[in-house]
């Protein structure tokens, strides 16, 4: 074959593979088209079908907000936050049958609070997109039922009736229950009336009380009388103890933490509270006081079992903030260290800013289960901006527990003291100052809402008398009085207030040691300046004159006032929240000086979340109208900068 001929067979067979190849290509990319297609038109198709729910409406409702209701139905609409991601489909899936259930679900929640005759419908309409549907779920109440007469008989002739009838507690219990004349009968509240009445009786001493409801029904005018059948039974005491669980300590002592007697008239609250008083001691960690089944006569056996703690144990504590930036705690305690119950703790805590070892020694029975005593040496290192102190002494601490509510706490205590603080240069300090100090302090405690922190009122007056009987070096009388309000604004929003002041009285021409003057500022006090960085500061200096900075001076007479709105953001993010602050406060070393118009404020916002260990809160603070000290400005020059007059503190707790 020539050279021009085999050329001519290459590029024919060259031609025909390029031929096919391209055939089966164009077949495969039409074959992926089609194939293509059919799917995009397949997602199409199950997008169009993924209806979801965009909103919930109630209507018709009047005895019952909608926010109650809502907590009825399983249905649920897609949230503000939600809304906010527009490009995003939300929402639960559209079931209908799952409507239908919660339209069973509100018929029943009225019916079974006097509305017999209530009839609930929805509706269902499409939304501003083709895959949202808003349900709209009408109420209509209809009548209720209304209490026409409510009257209370006893089963049991042999009692006295009258007895039972006026006693305080007795009446008091009628007077609150749900059953009253005029009011809407609900069946679901029978539990809780029969459960009134029988907190009364057991508190009136009738252990085994037994009470029951009858009704009689008016369905045409729709009526109910109801009479409560009272059989109160014998009237009973306590008779006798037993005691399970108790390992180290003796049946007698767990008596005698009860506060309860054989002999004693029973009482419900009598045996809450001497619950309560076992629970509090530091050996039990469980305990319940129960009168199990029992011939029914005059006198009861109560039956106490109790749980308890290990003898010795270690806890390890650590946080970190942006005063003492780190700090850490270790505690040893050995409980029932004499197989008294007494309690013996060791504790040795750490930060940049105080060193503390503390023992303690605590007899927590008195005279009665309410007092207590606490003995405490301990060994104290505080280094602050403007002073460093060493401190050494002891606590004697009588601790009262008047009730749930109240409590007061008188101690002694003794310390020698080692100060000293910056002078004028940075570099160098002024010598040591030493002195001894006695003081009396009295303090106090005031909460209605004990079981929950952040509620209710809470209030703290402070006394301490320093020198007392001539003892010690200083004489001076202090008095402190800190006020809280919190206010709840539904279940998501919290008002927080406080007020604080604490005063020094004494010779005001006496120079006080600097640790033991007030100060006022950072995270837990007026947020917007740094740690006791508010009030009367005086300037340091470089070792070559030039200004460093300033220090605060502090003073006799604190006034410091808080006021913060919290608002609980869980649509976000499950324990997620922010604040809104308002702080204020001032410092004066003299009485007379006092002025209320020099008042300074700081306000700001900040970040909370609800942590296992605590609320974890970030705050910016922004001084309103600081000083030239508080914004380091010396002579006309700023030596702070823009970011002088904000202030911010991260910390574990509240402020307040």
């Amino acid at each position: 074959m020539t050279e021009f001929q085999s050329g001519i067979f290459f590029k024919d067979l060259y031609g025909n593979i390029f031929r096919r190849s391209t055939q089966i290509m164009g077949r495969l990319f039409l074959l992926g088209m089609i194939l293509g297609t059919s799917n995009i038109t397949y997602a199409f198709q199950e997008d169009d079908l993924d209806i979801r729910i965009n909103k919930v409406i109630i209507e018709g409702n009047e005895s019952y907000p909608e926010i109650v209701l809502r907590e009825v139905i399983a249905t649920e609409g897609v949230s503000f936050y939600k809304k906010m991601s527009f490009w995003k489909r939300h929402g639960e899936p559209f079931i209908e049958n799952e409507i239908r259930r919660d339209v069973i679900r509100l018929e029943r929640f009225y019916q079974r609070r006097g509305f017999p005759t209530v009839g609930v419908s929805y509706e269902v309409e499409e939304g501003k997109k083709s895959w949202q549907r808003d349900v709209t779920i009408t109420i209509t109440e209809g009548p209720f039922f209304r209490v026409n007469s409510v009257v209370c008989e006893f089963t049991d002739d042999t009692v006295n009736k009258e007895e039972i009838l006026n006693h305080d507690l007795f009446e008091r219990s009628l007077s609150r229950i749900h059953y009253r004349q005029d009011q809407r009968y609900e069946v679901i509240r029978e539990d809780e009336v029969i459960g009134e009445i029988q907190n009364a009786l057991r508190n009136m001493g009738y252990a085994f009380s037994e009470t029951s409801i009858q009704t009689s029904i008016d369905s045409t005018n729709y009526q109910t009388d109801i009479v409560i059948l009272v059989d109160p039974g014998p009237l009973t005491t306590i008779d006798k103890f037993t005691i399970e669980g108790n390992e180290t300590v003796s049946e007698e002592l767990v008596i005698r933490e009860s506060g309860l007697r054989v002999g004693q008239q029973f009482d419900q609250r009598r045996i809450n509270r001497a619950q309560r008083e076992i629970f509090s001691h530091h050996l039990f960690r469980f305990v319940t006081i129960t009168f199990p089944e029992q011939p029914r006569d005059s006198t009861v056996e109560l039956y106490v079992r109790v749980r308890e703690n290990p003898l010795r144990s270690i806890s390890l504590l650590a946080g970190v903030g942006t005063e003492e930036i780190i700090r850490a705690s270790v505690a040893w305690m050995h409980r029932n260290p004499f197989g008294n119950a007494h309690n013996l703790g060791v504790t040795a805590r750490a930060s940049f800013i105080e060193q503390r070892f503390t023992a303690d020694y605590l007899m927590p029975y008195i005279f009665n289960t309410r007092s207590s005593y606490v003995f405490s040496p301990f060994a104290q290192r505080i280094d602050e901006r403007n002073f460093f102190v060493t401190r050494f002494g002891a606590v004697n601490s009588f601790v009262y527990q008047y009730s749930q509510e109240l409590a007061s706490t008188i101690s002694y205590e003794i310390t020698t003291n080692q100060e000293a603080f910056d002078n004028e240069r940075k570099l160098f300090r002024d010598s040591t100052q030493t002195y001894q100090q006695s003081t009396i302090k009295i303090s106090g405690y005031y909460s209605p809402s004990f079981l929950e922190q952040n509620a209710g009122w809470a209030i703290r007056p402070y006394l301490e008398i320093s020198g007392p009987f001539g003892t010690g070096s200083l004489i001076y009388n202090r008095v402190g009085l800190d006020v809280r309000r919190f206010i709840d604004i539904g279940r998501t929003t919290q008002v927080a207030l406080r007020g604080n002041t604490n005063l020094i009285f004494g010779d005001e021409d006496e120079q006080l040691p600097a640790s033991l003057l007030n100060y006022i500022g950072g995270t837990n006090s007026v947020r917007g300046w740094g740690r006791w960085n508010l009030g009367p500061k005086r300037a340091v200096f470089e070792e070559d004159g030039s200004f460093w900075r300033y220090v605060p001076v502090g003073g006799r007479h604190l006034v410091s006032m808080n006021a913060e709105i919290r608002q609980d953001l869980d649509f976000i993010y499950r324990g997620f929240g922010i604040a809104v602050f308002l702080d204020a406060g001032q410092i004066w070393q003299q009485w007379d000086n006092v002025d209320f118009n020099e008042l300074q404020f700081g306000g700001g916002f900040g970040f909370r979340y609800r942590s296992p260990i605590g609320p974890i809160r970030l705050d910016f603070g922004y001084k309103i109208n600081p000083t030239n000290e508080d914004l380091a400005i010396y002579n006309g020059v700023d030596y702070g900068g823009k970011m002088q007059r904000i202030g911010i503190h991260f910390n574990i707790g509240q402020a307040f």
